[in-house]
């Protein structure tokens, strides 16, 4: 779980949001600096320690390896944990956001959450949580994005405003919070948040040393070199 300093509890919520890892993708470049020691992840009050993305990544790749195997694909642990890093950036921007705002993620959050909960219905629940938690990243700020919308919208006189004006009033809200807080993603994960954008990119204090680093370098979860992941051992591949 996210580790909180906040003293207000948060109310959690997820949407699916697609396992793109398999297909991550976000693009653009750009660096993160100022990491707490030990932090993978510092939003704002919340932080997620390397650990947790160590652990949930292992738990991502237990939860689609059948899809994989069955798929014959092999896909390399950077871009499982690029995508854990990533997605629990965006829940916990999200949960900053519920904070300030006193809102709660919309109620389609739990309706996709109920979804996923089904389709991993036979998994542990430790991969459940995973699940939850990681896939859901993303629709979870973006539900909570659309709440502050609408609480902006309405107390400016648009109370019947439509989800897709909300959600772009919540964007800039959330871009102005971020211009008074931190939100970094350490370099390692080759992902980046600005203005609440997260990209995907490396920045000048991460470069290959390696040929198989190189290629490592170039690829990217959308089109991986074929020789970098037949190039990994086996406890760097998900497959």
């Amino acid at each position: 779980m996210l580790e909180r300093h906040s003293r207000r509890p948060v109310a959690r919520s997820v949407t699916l949001a697609g396992l793109a890892v398999l297909g991550l993708l976000l693009s653009g470049c750009g660096g993160s600096l100022g990491i707490h020691p030990g932090s993978a992840v510092v939003v704002g009050s919340d932080s997620v320690s390397m650990d947790k993305i160590d652990t949930d990544s292992g738990l991502i790749c237990q939860a689609f390896l059948p899809q994989l195997q069955q798929g014959g694909q092999k896909v390399p642990m950077r871009y499982v944990r690029q995508l854990v890093a990533t997605n629990l950036a965006q829940r916990a921007l999200g949960q900053q956001l519920a904070d300030a705002y006193s809102v709660q993620p919309t109620p389609d959050y739990a309706n996709q959450v109920t979804q996923l909960t089904q389709q991993f219905a036979s998994a542990t629940p430790e991969i459940q949580r995973a699940v939850i938690d990681v896939e859901g990243g993303s629709a979870y700020l973006q539900n909570v994005q659309v709440a502050v919308g609408r609480q902006l919208l309405a107390a400016s006189g648009s109370p019947s405003a439509s989800t897709k004006s909300a959600f772009q009033r919540g964007q800039v809200a959330t871009q102005d919070w971020l211009r008074s807080h931190s939100a970094t993603i350490d370099p390692v994960f080759g992902a980046s948040v600005d203005g609440g954008a997260f990209t995907q990119g490396y920045d000048q204090t991460s470069y290959p040393l390696s040929t198989l680093a190189a290629a490592g370098f170039r690829s990217t979860s959308q089109s991986a070199d074929p020789a970098y992941t037949t190039g990994l051992p086996p406890s760097q591949i998900c497959g």
